[in-house]
């Protein structure tokens, strides 16, 4: 499996180094292509491993801002201790959010699984009422999503609308993907009419389709929304998108824990590993 991971790896993760992740996003912009960054990790156990990721968070914003590439970043509160408290969590959100503001630049707060949802909606709600440099995702597989999405619409918040990656019990999450993906296209054309720069960020080519055909049939102009991929996920599709002229941003996985990260998403679902593995050839 770590040989197997590894050779996966060349594609779809930057590399262990801040600067491995910024010379791929150079390499994405020379394409017209917009990037985000997200240091891998999660579930840290001690303040001072926290710490460690507000750290690796700044210095990121710095390198980003003196090689002028054009990513924002993105990140996991249980990366900054959300296991050990919240208001550590918010804090250390908080000291990186802060930095990005001065460096004029934007932090998405990544969702996690729905153990960790409602506590993520609350520090993200306190810190967005004062940075509005901040965004949050939401997954269209958890039943409380629809609720969540109108919201942050009422909030002004910006929305990344993603399907979910992780396994949930069937009275939290819908079990069936037809229902996941109609979540998905209701909850995505709610964001486009009414939301603030929404991040569509799906690979399904039907609800990408489906997302052109509304903002054309509603006058909705290409710069008030973007598509959003995952790195090396349909390149060819990323690509044509942002020759049509829409924003499409491709997030971009860097650091040490990119082993351990992938062997647990792996884990979670095996649906996680066949739809990496079916988009190699592309």
């Amino acid at each position: 499996m770590k040989g197997v991971l590894e050779f996966l790896a060349r594609r779809y993760i930057a590399g262990v180094g801040a600067e491995d992740a910024v010379s791929v996003a150079r390499a994405l912009n020379g394409s017209g292509i917009l990037a985000t960054i997200d240091n891998l990790g999660e579930n840290v156990r001690t303040e001072e491993e926290a710490g460690a990721s507000v750290r690796e968070y700044t210095g990121l914003l710095d390198l980003i801002k003196s090689s002028g590439v054009n990513s924002t970043v993105s990140l996991k509160l249980t990366h900054l201790g959300l296991d050990i408290s919240s208001l550590l969590a918010r804090d250390n959100a908080g000291r990186i959010i802060k930095a990005a503001s001065s460096l004029d630049n934007f932090v998405r707060i990544d969702m996690e699984g729905s153990a960790y949802t409602e506590r993520t909606m609350e520090i993200f709600l306190h810190l967005r009422s004062r940075y509005p440099n901040v965004g949050i995702a939401i997954q269209s597989s958890l039943r409380r999503s629809a609720g969540d999405v109108r919201l942050l619409i009422e909030r002004g918040a910006s929305v990344r609308l993603v399907k979910g990656a992780y396994k949930e019990p069937p009275e939290i999450a819908f079990p069936r993907k037809p229902d996941v993906d109609r979540n998905f296209e209701i909850l995505m054309k709610e964001l486009l009419l009414k939301g603030k720069s929404p991040a569509i960020a799906t690979h399904d080519e039907r609800l990408l389709n489906e997302a052109i055909r509304f903002v054309n049939e509603n006058n909705i102009p290409k710069g008030r929304f973007e598509f959003q991929m995952l790195l090396g996920i349909k390149r060819t599709l990323q690509k044509r998108l942002a020759l049509e002229g829409y924003r499409v941003r491709v997030y971009i996985p860097y650091g040490p824990n990119w082993l351990p990260y992938s062997v647990r998403r792996l884990r979670e679902r095996k649906e996680n590993l066949f739809f990496v593995v079916k988009n190699i050839f592309d």
